[in-house]
């Protein structure tokens, strides 16, 4: 395996990650997640979870649908960052939300199958919408 990851390889990965969300496929999304999985809030302070990702877990929400902006990468040798706005279109015990954001998402090779792990997860408010 190249010591350098390449961006279409990690475009690949989120489409198997999202497909996975929508899917609710916890097996494929824990494949895609590092076990060092980090997440931040938009202060940069580390979180313990996600709600929204404890909520999908446990079934209690659901992602009906992905909405991804334009992204822009950042490769870096064995890492990429991605980040991007995006909408996720949720069902769950308060009805159909739509949840807004930006989200910066760090790729890091690795060894085992699929040869790329999500290392870090940030959460951003998304920008205001122009009308």
């Amino acid at each position: 395996m190249s010591a350098i990851l390449q961006p279409a390889h990690v475009e690949a990965a989120e489409a198997r990650l999202w497909d996975a969300l929508i899917q609710w496929q916890p097996q494929q999304v824990n494949a895609l997640l590092s076990p060092a999985l980090f997440l931040t809030d938009h202060d940069g302070q580390r979180q313990d979870a996600s709600a929204l990702l404890a909520g999908w877990n446990a079934r209690r929400i659901r992602i009906v649908a992905i909405e991804r902006q334009q992204t822009e990468q950042l490769a870096c040798g064995a890492m990429v960052l991605v980040t991007g706005e995006m909408r996720l279109h949720l069902d769950g015990e308060h009805g159909r939300q739509l949840h807004a954001m930006r989200l910066l998402r760090v790729w890091a090779r690795c060894t085992g199958a699929p040869g790329v792990h999500l290392l870090s997860l940030c959460v951003l408010p998304a920008a205001p919408r122009a009308h």
